[in-house]
């Protein structure tokens, strides 16, 4: 009895964090392009932990993290879309991807983004504290950034 209670609390929570995790706006280029700039301006110079390579495998940037870095508390992923404009953002609590990585894929399934592909564990990223994960941008005028506050 108690088990099954535990289990619709869970599946309850995990619905609303769905629900809530993805926020889907219509924008023109120029939007998307202030919203995407004031993003990336607040990382300064700081490169991007992952870049793709020519041929689509991923680098990842030789990094000396901090002694103490700050803890993380949440992962964003920000896509804009330029085929349809669309200007997708995800919220993922960082407690929740530590304790569900693939659940937590789920959660920004919208934005295009294969968090297991980045090959970054949550360890990785604490060891990290915040910074700016990955900025992409494809032919078509699209971009992505990822990161962690």
């Amino acid at each position: 009895m108690l088990g099954g209670a535990a289990a619709i609390v869970g599946i309850t929570v995990f619905g609303v964090m769905a629900w809530r995790a993805v926020t889907v706006d219509e924008v023109t280029v120029t939007n998307a392009g202030h919203r995407l700039s004031a993003i990336r301006e607040a990382f300064g110079d700081t490169p991007a932990l992952v870049t793709y390579d020519p041929s689509g495998g991923l680098i990842r940037r030789e990094t000396t993290p901090p002694a103490s870095p700050d803890p993380v508390s949440h992962i964003y992923v920000v896509t804009y879309r330029a085929a349809d404009g669309r200007f997708l953002r995800a919220d993922v609590p960082f407690w929740f991807f530590k304790l569900k990585a693939p659940a937590a894929q789920f959660l920004v399934r919208d934005t295009g983004l294969d968090l297991n592909a980045l090959g970054l564990t949550a360890g990785d990223l604490e060891r990290e504290g915040p910074t700016l994960i990955l900025d992409e941008r494809d032919e078509g005028g699209g971009r992505m950034l990822v990161w962690t506050e």
